[in-house]
């Protein structure tokens, strides 16, 4: 009897250690079914895909993997991994739509492996009485799994939105979803506004001329000209002020006076005319688009967008009310982020490249995508070393504000005003006082931080890392997002040679194509299957809620290009069509696109020009007029119809409402943002010796087929003279005239 207790004995205490290795076991193997599949991912031309993979191998199963590291483009440093300077690892995706479907249904039955080889470890660590270890794998289970229901059961989860979660993911969940009603809701909502007669006498001082409104809460002061888009600011601002009473629960008297103009010359003269009371003059003459002088914030903003997303940033700061540069500039990119899913403008210049060729991930930071910045936050939530710690965060001083603490401080601050905001409070004022202070002591602050709100900065860092990575169903719920390879459409790889084909015989540079820049082509299309009563130019340009569009799927249509009856056969007969609208000629002319998104499916194509957008590949490209010289063939006009609202309002306000057609629209292509004096620009347009009249629009518009960013349209009033057509365009950059001519034949 004694000696069969002795070996039960023996046994139980064993369990554990046999347990650990079989652990180790597991993980390895775990790791190696990943591995496999990021390298047959990479192997078909899918890199991001592959490179998600690989960080999750580390983060998840094997910190150490030689193979996951290696492929990233990690050497040995002693003991540990770094990054190998030299190594680019590439972005682009070059696989075939066939390649890419096979790879989306590989990857959804390797998620059901993974997650049942975890509920087998979840059951062994169960029957061992180590409730800890089958927790973790019944977590597990769920990461990979989200419907398994005995996962659910023994995480003890409650019903949340249609999936299960925790009682802190039911908070995240209701307050996500309260935000994004409020600005779903706002976005349709206008306010009153109306001129502002009292004086300013900041810009009095600097005898600048200017126009200026008010609003319930706020007054703006602008360039005269501006007078329409700086009443639209007021409203945008108004719509902010509500959203913000919404993901706050604090309620603060928000009131500004602000004056934003087109111009950064403007700006710098409003500066210097008050240097006594500008602190730093020369730093932010140099670094800064926004300041304070006295209570007026002044700024430049350089075309519309970038004023809207001044107003929303500047009263989200200013309701916030944090100090620290870190979360005052998190808190101005969530909330321009979930109002316009673009970000344009940084309070703080983005940190520049000196002295070297920046690489395709370097531009990455610089893009106004916001999609583009979940993704870097993806992937920086999935790195096991190398990231800014959240602890970081407070400390972040504007004159060396980094692209990776930008990302973080942002990504961090969007989760945690979804969990409870007075922690970003708390957090900020820390940080303010220890800032004030110059007692810079992380751990000091984080052991208050606990102290005060109970809850740990690590932890929060965790949780942080789980959003990005929807760890949970609640999670991913409320993230929402379509993975990049369910976005690759059978012929991409044709269609892609076919824009190529295009742009080519335009004289362009020919661009890649990436999953990840699909997956709003995908969600648009699929919008428009399911709605096949959306058609024409208006309605293909943005999403209605109530047919089930999202609001920023409808802030995504604006900027797509979008052709409902597309055929591979016929892709040259589209494409030249294409040049008749400004919009979508610009895709085809621009020199800046580098990287497109495109989904096709059932004639309805869909592609994304805008994310991509980056600094030309060719040395020779630069600003250039389309008809260029010598072009020959040239229709003389262009039916109204087909380039839709914003031509039909522009002709309206000249006196010409009804009108059935223009003259073949001209336009000037810029790359990203159209330079310089965006108030000198003129187009001078002559035949046989007779001007021509017409119209400007700039890229202010909401719609693709009228507006692309950096593009300058002429629009002629009546159609076209037969013969010789002589244009020459004009605008002033610092004060000087630069001009561009162009001679080209109509037929």
């Amino acid at each position: 009897m004694l000696r069969t207790r002795t070996i039960l004995t023996i046994l139980l205490l064993a369990l554990p250690a046999v347990c650990q290795d079989d652990e180790a076991r597991f993980n390895a193997q775990q790791a190696e079914e990943l591995n496999d599949f990021a390298k047959r991912a990479f192997d078909k031309g899918f890199p991001r895909q592959a490179r998600l993979i690989w960080l999750q191998v580390l983060k998840l199963y094997d910190p150490d993997n030689e193979a996951a590291h290696k492929a990233l483009g990690h050497v040995r440093v002693g003991g540990s991994w770094a990054p190998d300077p030299e190594f680019e690892y590439p972005l682009d995706d070059t696989g075939s739509g066939k390649d890419g479907q096979a790879l989306f249904k590989a990857y959804e039955k390797l998620r059901e492996t993974l997650a049942r080889a975890h509920k087998r470890q979840a059951q062994t660590w169960a029957k061992a009485d180590r409730l800890d270890r089958a927790l973790y794998h019944w977590r597990m289970v769920l990461r990979w799994d989200k419907d398994d229901r005995d996962a659910q059961a023994a995480l003890e989860h409650r019903e949340v939105g249609g999936v299960t979660g925790t009682a802190l993911e039911s908070t995240l969940y209701e307050n996500s979803k309260k935000i994004e009603a409020a600005v779903a809701e706002q976005s349709d909502v206008s306010y009153p506004v109306e001129p502002h007669t009292a004086k300013a006498p900041v810009l009095d001082t600097a005898q600048v001329q200017y126009v200026s409104f008010r609003s319930e809460h706020f007054v703006l002061h602008g360039d005269p000209d501006q007078a329409e888009f700086l009443k639209e600011a007021l409203v945008w601002a108004e719509r902010t002020l509500r959203v913000a009473q919404v993901a706050f629960p604090w309620r603060t008297e928000v009131r500004g006076e602000f004056a934003f103009f087109v111009s950064k010359d403007t700006y710098k003269q409003i500066l210097r005319a008050h240097a006594d009371r500008v602190p730093d003059l020369a730093w932010k003459l140099e670094n800064t688009t926004t300041s304070g002088v006295g209570n007026l914030v002044v700024g430049a903003t350089g075309s519309v967008q970038v004023l809207y997303d001044a107003m929303v940033r500047n009263v989200a700061q200013a309701y916030a009310g944090f100090r620290t540069t870190g979360f005052r500039e998190g808190i101005g990119h969530t909330f321009v982020g979930m109002m316009f899913n673009n970000n344009r403008l940084f309070a703080v210049d983005l940190k520049k490249q000196e002295g070297t060729t920046a690489s395709e991930e370097d531009r990455e930071y610089t893009s106004p995508d916001f999609d583009i910045w979940k993704t870097l936050a993806l992937e920086m939530a999935w790195k096991e070393t190398g990231n800014v710690p959240a602890i970081d965060i407070p400390y972040c001083e504007a004159a060396t504000f980094t692209n990776e603490q930008r990302i973080k401080a942002w990504s961090f601050t969007d989760y945690v005003m979804r969990r409870d905001p007075n922690l970003l409070r708390e957090l900020d004022a820390l940080g303010a006082a220890a800032m004030e202070s110059k007692r810079k002591q992380p751990l000091e602050l984080a052991a208050k931080f606990e102290e005060k709100t109970g809850v740990s900065i690590a932890q929060l860092d965790k949780e942080w890392e789980d959003f990005w990575t929807e760890a949970t169903p609640v999670l991913a719920a409320i993230r929402d997002n379509t993975p990049p390879l369910q976005a690759v459409s059978p012929n991409v790889d044709k269609w892609l040679a076919a824009f190529n084909e295009a742009r080519k015989k335009v004289g362009s540079t020919p661009v890649t194509w990436s999953s990840n820049l699909s997956t709003r082509c995908y969600e648009h299309a699929n919008y428009l299957l399911a709605n096949k009563d959306a058609r024409g130019p208006a309605a293909e340009h943005t999403e209605d809620v109530a047919l089930g569009g999202t609001h920023l799927g409808a802030m995504f249509a604006q900027m797509a290009v979008v052709e409902t009856r597309a055929r591979l056969n016929k892709a040259e007969d589209m494409f030249d069509e294409w040049l008749l609208i400004p919009g979508y000629r610009d895709a085809l002319l621009n020199f800046a696109s580098r990287t497109v998104g495109i989904y096709e499916e059932k004639g309805v194509l869909v592609i994304n020009t805008v994310a991509g957008l980056g600094e030309p590949l060719s040395r020779k490209a630069g600003y250039f007029c389309w008809p260029r010289t010598q072009e020959r063939g040239i229709p003389t006009d262009v039916e109204v119809a087909l380039i839709g609202p914003e031509l039909e309002a522009l002709l309206a306000e000249h006196g010409r409402a009804g009108q059935k057609k223009v003259g073949y629209p001209l336009t000037a292509h810029f790359g990203i943002n159209v330079i310089g004096d965006r108030q000198s620009y003129r187009c001078t347009v002559t035949a046989r010796g007779e001007k021509v009249d017409g119209a400007l629009l700039l890229d202010s518009g909401i719609n693709r087929r009228s507006t692309a960013p950096g593009m300058v349209t002429f629009y002629p009033f009546e159609p076209l003279p037969h013969g010789q057509i002589d244009v020459t365009w004009t605008w002033e950059i610092d004060g000087e005239v630069r001009q561009m001519s162009a001679s080209f034949t109509t037929k």
